[in-house]
């Protein structure tokens, strides 16, 4: 890997650890506000990663994915715990505790591009650095010499709106273990949702293998449409 390279893969990364933090720290407050207390026991109600990490999903599935340089990396944490019994509507609230965590992510790659849009309104001449941004987000080589000072600032907040939008879409997919796969669960009639949790092992083993196609046929018309906001507002 070039030096350029390694920079950008520590801005994925680092932005992909505090997004998760965010999702789980969504979540459990949403679960809190509900009336399930399980999540801000543990103290999951932080943005501080260390309380939200997985083994496998945080660190070595990423460095994995690094390492095959896939266009993306992706990743996950460990699951908020959550108490149905201690909801007051059962099914309803911790299906809305679930999708505060993808909600989350949505919104703030909504905020990064709102500030972007901002940035390159109040200067022009940010037009070409956050063009190049971009192209270097997504994969493609340019050059970077002569960009300005702010440039590492376009940088992190175009990689806020890539991999929350991932993300975001990553949780949502119907698997065991993710918030789709949990949303989907508590809406199975109850032998068909044992069932589905009896094959999960299986269904993440396909995951490993075509999940990223699965993941990246919902996530590219997403952000396409940011794409198109962030350089025509």
């Amino acid at each position: 890997m070039l030096p350029t390279s390694y920079a950008l893969v520590v801005f994925e990364l680092a932005v992909m650890v505090l997004s998760l933090s965010l999702h789980d720290c969504a979540q459990a407050w949403m679960a809190n506000r509900l009336g399930d207390p399980t999540g801000k026991m543990m103290g999951r109600i932080s943005m501080n990663p260390a309380v939200h990490y997985d083994l496998l999903g945080t660190i070595i599935f990423p460095l994995i994915y690094t390492v095959l340089r896939p266009p993306f990396v992706m990743g996950w944490s460990k699951p908020v715990p959550m108490t149905s019994r201690n909801f007051r509507r059962p099914r309803r609230d911790e299906n809305l505790a679930l999708l505060a965590g993808p909600a989350a992510q949505f919104l703030l790659a909504t905020i990064a591009l709102i500030v972007l849009v901002v940035l390159r309104h109040a200067n022009p001449d940010l037009g070409g650095p956050l063009v190049i941004a971009a192209m270097l987000a997504n994969g493609h080589s340019v050059g970077t010499e002569g960009l300005p000072g702010s440039f590492p600032v376009l940088l992190l907040l175009y990689y806020v709106i890539l991999v929350n939008l991932l993300l975001f879409v990553f949780n949502l997919v119907p698997f065991p273990f993710f918030d789709g796969g949990k949303i989907l669960t508590n809406y199975l009639p109850y032998e068909m949702a044992k069932s589905y949790e009896r094959f999960s092992m299986y269904f993440m083993f396909i995951f490993f293998f075509i999940g990223f196609t699965i993941v990246m046929l919902f996530f590219r018309p997403f952000f396409a449409v940011f794409n198109n906001l962030l350089f025509t507002l």
